[in-house]
């Protein structure tokens, strides 16, 4: 990927169905340009469209953070924990966890439950888990109060659009029965009411130059203003607010090794950052946000 894939990608991150006319508009880039480019990234599958539910609409409203520490090979607990319906998210890491996992459930007791079912498993030795009180900024999908109620059809639509988050407005409205332009609405509606979210999803299949870093922050007062700053770094993928070790933890993705070392001194140079920890994502083994149950 060179940086003009990175600007297609950008701009798909913010939202995954932006029209070639447009992301050429934004990134200086020409029609034909994009669509060639974005025809290679999608067939290659090193880039995925997908629409993602807000966790509180399919009840998984309570979210966590888990940090396993493993003794021996660390790939096969990772798999294990990867096959599970509530964890989205698995990664191989370094530093003192192997492995980090976030768990997507309906309560505290039952990500309690989940907690317990990872510290069982061969070759765990110690899980440390943050819980979020509040998700700043998600890799793809919705943050934020929801303000739409969904019935059947926007359950349907939800589904396709979980497949293939560029799905077109005439397919969609085939599968429901509706018009284009009625699919158009609900479709606009679910987005601005915070339900869903289209956005790319890049794969760190270890041929390409993704590069991911984890970052806990401690904070010394209140969080408002260094959550501002995190979010208004477009390298910043994913920020949340926890209880326990750390005060935020963030994600940071780029291709260029220095625009890492960058954002990360960024960070500890903040007011109001006391600590910042670090780690590498070596390897995402799972990250899928689509839920399978989702239903009306």
């Amino acid at each position: 990927m060179d940086m003009a894939d990175e600007a297609i990608i950008q701009l798909l991150k913010s939202d995954g169905r932006l029209a070639h006319r447009e992301i050429a508009r934004r990134s200086g880039l020409s029609r034909s340009t994009v669509a060639s480019r974005m025809q290679r990234l999608l067939s290659t599958g090193e880039v995925e469209i997908r629409g993602v539910v807000h966790p509180a609409v399919i009840g998984r409203g309570s979210l966590a953070y888990a940090s396993l520490t493993v003794t021996g090979r660390a790939e096969p607990v990772a798999a294990r924990i990867a096959a599970r319906d509530d964890v989205p998210f698995v990664s191989l890491t370094s530093g003192q966890a192997s492995v980090i996992a976030e768990i997507r459930a309906g309560s505290a007791l039952q990500i309690d439950a989940v907690v317990s079912e990872l510290r069982s498993l061969p070759g765990v030795r110690a899980v440390e888990t943050l819980p979020y009180t509040e998700l700043l900024r998600d890799v793809v999908g919705p943050v934020g109060e929801v303000t739409h109620e969904v019935d059947d059809v926007d359950i349907a639509l939800l589904r396709a659009l979980q497949d293939d988050g560029r799905a077109s407005y005439v397919d969609l409205a085939d599968l429901v029965d509706l018009s284009p332009a009625g699919v158009r609405r609900r479709v606009v509606r679910l987005l601005q009411g915070e339900v869903l979210r289209v956005g790319a999803l890049v794969r760190q299949s270890g041929q390409d130059h993704q590069l991911a870093m984890g970052l806990g922050v401690r904070l010394a007062g209140d969080h408002r203003e260094v959550s501002r700053a995190l979010l208004a770094t477009p390298s910043i993928s994913f920020l949340a607010r926890t209880l326990g070790r750390f005060d935020l933890l963030a994600t940071v993705r780029t291709f260029m090794h220095g625009q890492l070392t960058e954002t990360l001194e960024r960070v500890r140079s903040l007011p109001g950052v006391s600590d910042v920890d670090s780690w590498s994502h070596l390897r995402f083994v799972k990250e899928s946000y689509a839920v399978a149950e989702l239903r009306g």
